[in-house]
């Protein structure tokens, strides 16, 4: 899906506050943009065809074999390596969920089954998508219920988009588990992790008998330099990109409190991270999204276009409590206006 996904800010002036991309928008970026100025003369030549030296010092920092991690271009192509990997065959897609899952699997043809719940996998299921915590709803499944599918299902494999486990206190399958199970790939995201969106870089881990069709798929040069560069300064700067996660879960609840007091709210999902779903009660998410992004300058998810959900759905990550109080502030005024 090239356009509708969140952070279309390009289609907006004057937004001062921007909660509907599910990156953390605080982060100060001084040091790495000083360092990508020095590394520019880079650019000047190929970078590395796959990225091996950022592949080991990932694989270093996370406890696992260089083999067990391939660094992609965002964990988007990921998505579509995995799709191409297997085409042709049935998948089965969590909803509602990230578009790119079904959109991938559609492109290389296979036949898509969209379930509800995990009870009841269909039983010619050869790729099952999850993402934990999800988008849009912020839920995390639990690490047992995980393990016992993976154990339950061994000729199944599953892709568990793990983009958002940084935004969560819940506990979370580490990489280095994860490697452990032959029918398990794990999405990451250094562009969420670290609020770098604009430089496309994510990583596949899993077995290296797993990685090996993905790492045969792999366009060459599909990390640029100045990406590749960024990922080695930011796993050496980790300490200066903390996120402020009990801020974060404290905002989280607060605001999803507040907004379920609201007359005109329909519903406010649970959420184990940084993200909410909610549904107006008659009012259409579009209509919401345009008046606040006109007159009051934030920017806000219309999430009417994930699959299982409707006109009344939006979606927001919350950001510092000042700019948490301005929307509920306009929210409220909105609501309160026939």
């Amino acid at each position: 899906m090239i356009k509708g996904h969140g952070d279309d800010i390009q289609q907006y002036g004057g937004i001062s506050v921007n909660f509907s991309s599910n990156v953390y928008a605080h982060f100060t970026h001084n040091g790495l943009f000083a360092h990508l100025s020095n590394c520019l003369p880079r650019v000047a030549h190929y970078p590395e065809a796959a990225p091996s030296r950022l592949e080991a010092q990932l694989a270093a920092d996370l406890g696992i074999e260089p083999s067990q991690v391939m660094v992609t271009s965002g964990a988007t192509e990921a998505i579509y390596l995995i799709a191409q990997s297997l085409r042709g065959c049935r998948s089965a897609v969590l909803e509602p969920t990230f578009s790119e899952y079904a959109d991938a699997s559609l492109i290389h043809d296979h036949h898509i089954t969209h379930i509800s719940s995990l009870d009841n996998l269909p039983a010619d299921a050869r790729l099952v998508w999850l993402c934990v915590p999800n988008n849009p709803t912020g839920a995390v499944l639990p690490i047992v219920s995980l393990l016992r599918l993976f154990s339950a299902h061994p000729d199944t494999l599953f892709v568990l988009d793990a983009s958002y486990a940084p935004y969560s206190l819940e506990p979370q399958l580490s990489p280095a588990d994860g490697v452990k199970f032959p029918n398990l790939l794990m999405l990451h995201s250094m562009t969420k992790r670290f609020g770098i969106p604009g430089l496309r870089l994510g990583y596949v881990t899993a077995s290296a008998q797993r990685l090996a069709p993905l790492r045969r798929l792999r366009m060459p040069w599909s990390v640029s330099q100045p990406a590749q560069d960024a990922g080695l300064y930011l796993l050496s700067h980790k300490a200066d990109y903390q996120l402020p996660m009990e801020l974060l879960r404290s905002e989280c609840h607060r605001v999803a409190t507040e907004l379920a007091d609201m007359g005109g709210m329909g519903q406010v999902y649970p959420s184990d991270s940084h993200m909410l779903l909610c549904r107006l009660q008659a009012r259409s998410a579009a209509s919401l999204k345009e008046h606040l992004a006109r007159r009051h300058g934030l920017l806000i998810r219309d999430a009417s276009n994930f699959s299982g959900l409707e006109f009344r759905h939006f979606r927001i990550a919350v950001q510092n409590p000042s700019e948490n109080d301005e929307l509920l502030s306009a929210l409220r005024l909105w609501l309160s206006t026939p």
